[in-house]
């Protein structure tokens, strides 16, 4: 090959990259406004849910302080979730539902193979913008 075949495939190998690094930029650009816009909208929903259902904005925020629960604390000495515990979910599940119609049929221990934090992260990373 000539040095002029070799400096054409040069330039078309290096316009070829700058292309796809274009648009994989521009795709990352598309996403992440579109994944801000969607929040917004969703925030906005969910302060009208409040406003209609009459709940303050101290209402409507997570609680700043969690503290985990150790088994021996969650289980009592029979191996039994405690009422205080199903309490707790109880309302948790009320809160995601809200006036919707919902009913707790059971509530049971999951035995799972991965740990908490394995199940934590999968939670992250998989979940929707």
């Amino acid at each position: 090959m000539n040095e002029n075949n070799m400096m054409q495939a040069f330039i078309l190998l290096l316009a070829g990259f700058l292309v796809v690094f274009v648009v994989l930029i521009l795709l990352i650009v598309i996403v992440t406004v579109y994944s801000k816009i969607i929040r917004t909208i969703q925030e906005k929903s969910d302060k009208k849910k409040a406003v209609a259902a009459g709940k303050t904005s101290a209402d409507t925020e997570p609680a700043k302080e969690i503290r985990s629960l150790s088994r021996e604390e969650i289980e009592d000495d029979d191996g039994e979730i405690p009422g205080e515990i199903i309490a707790v979910i109880a309302a948790a599940v009320d809160a995601v539902y809200g006036d919707k119609p919902h009913k707790i049929r059971s509530v049971k221990r999951e035995r799972s193979s991965r740990s908490a934090w394995s199940r934590a992260g999968v939670m992250q990373n998989t979940r929707p913008f």
